[in-house]
């Protein structure tokens, strides 16, 4: 089925954007004619040296030490991977390149509070008084310095002094259950913790004082107690200005800028680790050249510090724009509130996870008076009919849909300024992104949907994982199903018109709300509750975009499932974790399905209650036993 053509680019707004320009500076400089989008991708991924060469030299990457070469591969093919070998570098430094009096750095607005523009002298003034705090601390490069904050001005700042000498970032948001930040900073002995006391959200205010205290007394290599952000510490901080400049130290281009985390699908989640320099060069690609993003425009993305897309935010201060950060639930205190923020403060690039636009049509949104240049949509497929609701109501603006991931912290499928753009579909493979589809027999396909696979390492993929010994986990996460080989974990279909169509996960993990969710997780609860034999949790993608996760409970003998049990479960599950953990139902089953060597069925039962006939979902040879998937066969078939 064709899919219905919403934009066109117009000559003008093709020739004035970033990714002309550089189609242009490659033409002249490696001397081809390149005409089509599709010419340059070819050059991109087939000269992958000289590409990422070329996208230093555009955007004027600066190094301390020159590199001595572009890349070396070794025998474990992607893993260990080296870029710009010997190059030394500092991703803060970059940020303040763009350092101006001519607009804010920061426009930050939080629930029920007045909008806080945020100057570069204001900016650079907290990060120099943070950073001799760290050093104060005897925090040296390479040391982790961790963080439970909400999206603000202060969790910028300590990023970027954390970065600026050297010391290695992670996050996670105020919503994540003690329980959840605890198994995720433990893995990375970091030796300070910065946290707020408090979030709003919805209008509500929740209190994590006492929560983030007993976090510090249980991560043992902290020097220091948990510093509050706004409490006298940090207030003692930030007014103590000793008039040393604010230094950036030079790292090689593979030091860790951040580590992040996986969903935990299968036990812990992996501390993903990834490089100053990857980032720095992938950003400067995926946001200028992808988004279009340029000096003295706008930019938001809705995410909290949890989420790479927050990370991704970030790095919009790389190409000189204003980041814009809106704190707090997007409906409060109005259905309309985030929309009417974007149309008061004009800003040019907007972007929210999938689900709030598709949750945004049943909103009275008409007739905007403010066109973005762009609204990008990723964490989830972004709906045909969502797509051209958009496209209705702001006629004149690039809908961008995204997908990548925690893995590479960015986009990989992305949008293009010198390109139509399709009800439904991703507009293009990005630069240097050699990705195929790949059947059931590690066939390449066209207009058939395959695995997603990266066939070509990518500077901004993980160095490693924090405390993966051989990376073996690195390689059972990628590298099992296709050898040397990256398997991504998304079903995608190429189209006639060179566009990707995303069709969600092709593994167990959960998506809410464009968040994704490991069911690990969700039994690390279950498995506290007594009456409780055993559990199943999968999400269900529906045609409208929306989706349900129900949580299947097999009871022990003699137990009931009662509504009080069923709250207490949906309770600790917002309490352990977060407000997305919680599912949608909770129903009781005879039996979960294990295969033989003891592995439980989530895909399998996904696929079913999707309508994969069960001889294709799973072979009954290899359940331990035989009547376990009985329940949502029957389930499936009353339903037909």
């Amino acid at each position: 089925m064709m899919s219905n053509l919403l934009w066109e680019p117009s000559v003008t707004y093709k020739q004035e954007s970033s990714l002309y320009q550089f189609k242009q500076f490659v033409a002249q400089k490696r001397h081809l004619k390149l005409e089509a989008y599709s010419e340059l991708w070819d050059w991109s991924v087939s000269q992958k040296e000289e590409f990422w060469e070329d996208i230093v030299v555009f955007f004027d990457v600066q190094f301390h030490h020159p590199y001595q070469q572009i890349f070396e591969s070794t025998s474990q093919g992607f893993i260990g991977s080296k870029w710009f070998i010997d190059g030394t570098l500092n991703y803060s430094e970059h940020i303040f390149r763009k350092a101006t009096t001519q607009r804010p750095a920061l426009l930050f607005k939080e629930e029920n509070k007045p909008l806080q523009a945020v100057s570069w002298e204001t900016l650079e003034r907290m990060v120099r008084s943070l950073q001799q705090y760290l050093l104060g601390q005897g925090i040296v490069s390479g040391d982790r310095v961790v963080a439970v904050l909400r999206n603000s001005p202060a969790s910028i700042a300590l990023f970027l002094a954390v970065n600026s000498i050297g010391a290695i970032w992670s996050c996670c948001s105020p919503d994540f259950g003690q329980a959840s930040v605890l198994e995720r900073f433990a893995q990375v002995t970091p030796k300070l913790l910065f946290a707020d006391a408090q979030y709003s959200y919805n209008g509500k205010l929740f209190n994590i004082k006492d929560a983030m205290t007993a976090l510090g007394s249980s991560l043992e290599t902290l020097v220091q107690d948990v510093v509050f952000v706004e409490g006298e510490v940090w207030k003692g901080i930030l007014s103590q200005d000793t008039g040393q400049p604010l230094t950036f130290k030079a790292v090689p281009f593979d030091h860790p800028i951040w580590v992040l985390y996986s969903s935990g699908t299968t036990g812990k989640p992996k501390a993903i680790t990834h490089s100053c320099g990857g980032i720095l060069v992938e950003h400067f690609k995926a946001l200028g050249l992808h988004q279009n993003v340029q000096e003295g425009e706008r930019f938001i993305w809705y995410a909290t510090t949890g989420w790479m897309m927050w990370n991704y935010a970030l790095s919009s201060l790389l190409l000189g724009a204003t980041l814009c950060i809106y704190e707090g639930a997007l409906v409060y205190p109005e259905k309309l509130s985030f929309w009417d923020f974007i149309e008061e403060y004009k800003i040019d690039h907007v972007g929210a996870g999938a689900a709030y636009y598709i949750a945004s049509q049943h909103a009275e949104l008409t007739q905007p008076r403010f066109q973005p240049k762009t609204i990008g949509s990723t964490g989830s497929p972004l709906p045909p009919q969502t797509f051209s609701w958009l496209q209705k109501q702001f006629p004149q603006t690039q809908i961008i849909s995204l997908s990548g991931g925690t893995d590479v912290c960015s986009a990989f499928l992305s949008g293009n300024p010198m390109l139509p753009v399709y009800a439904g579909e991703i507009q293009c493979l990005t630069l240097g992104s050699k990705i195929e589809a790949y059947n059931e027999n590690g066939e390449s396909v066209v207009n058939e949907v395959g695995e997603l696979v990266i066939t070509m390492p990518m500077p901004s993929m993980p160095i490693y994982f924090w405390n993966d010994n051989g990376n073996v986990q690195y390689h059972t996460s990628y590298f099992e199903k296709y050898p040397g080989v990256w398997c991504h974990g998304d079903w995608i279909k190429f189209t006639e018109h060179q566009g990707i169509i995303v069709y969600g996960r092709s593994d167990a993990t959960l998506n809410r709300g464009g968040v994704r969710i490991g069911t690990a997780e969700i039994y690390n609860v279950l498995n506290t509750f007594p009456e409780i034999a055993d559990s199943l949790i999968i999400c269900l993608d529906h045609d409208d975009g929306t989706s349900t996760m129900p949580l299947y409970v097999k009871m022990e003998h003699g137990m009931l499932l009662t509504e009080n049990l069923k709250s207490a479960i949906k309770l600790q599950l917002r309490k352990s974790y977060s407000p997305r953990h919680v599912p949608d139902e909770i129903l009781e089953v005879p039996a979960i399905p294990y295969t033989l060597s003891g592995k439980k069925l989530e895909i399998p039962v996904k696929k079913i209650m999707m309508g994969t006939p069960v001889e294709k979902a799973i072979s009954l040879d290899v359940l331990k036993d035989s009547k376990s998937l009985d329940f949502w066969i029957n389930t499936l078939n009353n339903k037909v």
